[in-house]
């Protein structure tokens, strides 16, 4: 089999099992099993697939069929231009909660302080609080999750990016592994879970089939961890401490009231490519103690 005739075979094959993007698929799933970019597959189409290439080949291509996620086969998945790795059992990084990270970044990189703190909510794969620290070299991370695999997975990834010693893991929900900090942190930041149960039917099979679903799926309104957060962020917050959030398609405003409800502001929120709000930034009254 050349690497032409797996690319043909393998988009063929992933449309006919109604995937989103089928020769997308097909060029991720090929170049994994050769271990090569895409670039490759374009500039040596009559390069043949050995054996073994061709047997794994076959059993990803039969496996993706089913919509399982593409990352859990590779292991991997790229974010902010750095390697991280993934298992089932741990949320998969997404391009839009870059937006999140820049926004972070950018409001650490705005301190004068010489040592900063935050806390990164429903860490996963450890994407963001990693990258932070690897940004911005000032900062010492909290990252929090629910699950042990996670937690065990983002400290492997803060192992293989040189910056464990400026991150610690705490397992809990959402800020109560650390809520005897009182005004500790300058930074609160979170892509928790926001789908709600009626919008179920929206999520892709691939997320909703094998993704951790105390990763994707909030209670009925979509807006439990958000109500958590702004009531446990306030008080581990320094007075100018920030907030920063992944919202979900359509969430805007039911946040934003649901913040001001709480006594927070919001300073400013940020569009993915598509013009969805994806990001919300808020900052506490400056009246306000923790």
């Amino acid at each position: 089999m050349t690497v032409k005739e797996a690319l043909q075979s393998a988009a063929e094959y992933l449309a006919k099992q109604r995937l989103r993007s089928p020769r997308q698929d097909a060029d991720l799933l090929v170049a994994s099993v050769l271990q090569r970019d895409r670039t490759f597959l374009y500039t040596y189409p009559e390069h043949q697939l050995s054996t073994a290439q061709k047997h794994l080949f076959q059993q990803w291509l039969i496996k993706r069929g089913e919509h399982y996620p593409l990352q859990y086969l590779r292991g991997k998945q790229e974010f902010y231009g750095r390697e991280f790795s993934v298992r089932p059992g741990v949320f998969i990084p997404r391009p839009e909660t870059e937006l999140v990270l820049e926004a972070a970044l950018g409001l650490l990189r705005g301190s004068t302080e010489e040592q900063l703190r935050a806390v990164d909510v429903g860490t996963g794969s450890g994407c963001i609080a990693i990258t932070l620290a690897c940004e911005e070299p000032r900062v010492v991370v909290t990252a929090t999750d629910v699950s042990p695999i996670a937690l065990k997975v983002a400290r492997q990834n803060a192992e293989k990016h040189h910056c464990l010693d400026r991150l610690e893991f705490r397992e809990g929900q959402t800020l109560n592994p650390v809520r005897d900090r009182l005004g500790y942190y300058h930074l609160v930041v979170s892509n928790p879970p926001y789908v709600s149960h009626e919008e179920r039917s929206r999520v892709d099979d691939a997320v909703d089939k094998h993704e951790p679903r105390e990763a994707v799926y909030a209670a009925e309104s979509g807006q439990e961890i958000y109500k958590q957060l702004f009531s446990e962020g306030r008080k581990v917050l320094q007075a100018q401490g920030k907030l920063v959030v992944e919202l979900g398609e359509g969430a805007r405003q039911g946040i934003c009231r649901l913040a001001q409800e709480k006594g927070w502001v919001l300073e400013d929120s940020r569009k993915d490519l598509a013009h969805i709000d994806r990001c919300a930034i808020f900052g506490r009254p400056s009246d306000e103690k923790p």
